[in-house]
């Protein structure tokens, strides 16, 4: 079984993070239409930081004011092994993120985001969110 390595961004603006639905089939094909945080591969070479920037510039057309680690997450899906490095972020002031390659982009509030049908590698991270959530929110406030 492979490892895939892959950078995504929990973007927190105003009491909500950003959730992309995928318009693009993932992993041979499947998975079309469910939501996942924005990011993609990790380029060998390439620090996971860097591959989580590069890859919301050219999906989202944003660079982020501030992005600092969370976590990973590991997953096994029946083919091949995902490590996420999962970084949460803050957009410029100002900056709106552009759909370039998602069915949709949404702006989750706690309340919501169990109600969203992820991809199996984020659902357990939506529902430890919900737990510190007050404490990710407070985090993401810009300094004074």
């Amino acid at each position: 079984m492979g490892t895939v390595h892959v950078a995504a961004a929990l973007i927190v603006a105003e009491g909500a993070v950003l959730a992309a639905r995928r318009r693009k089939p993932a992993y041979d094909g499947r998975f079309v239409g469910r939501w996942e945080l924005p990011g993609g591969k990790v380029e060998e070479g390439e620090s996971p930081e860097d591959a989580c920037r590069r890859e919301l510039r050219e999906e989202l057309k944003v660079d982020l004011a501030e992005l600092w680690p969370l976590e990973t997450v590991d997953f096994d899906y029946d083919d091949f092994h995902l490590t996420m490095d999962v970084f949460v972020g803050r957009l410029a002031e100002g900056v709106e993120p552009q759909n370039i390659e998602h069915q949709e982009l949404r702006w989750v509030r706690r309340d919501e985001l169990t109600d969203l049908a992820w991809l199996p590698a984020d659902v357990t991270l939506m529902h430890q969110l919900q737990d510190r959530w007050p404490e990710m929110m407070a985090a993401a406030e810009p300094a004074s």
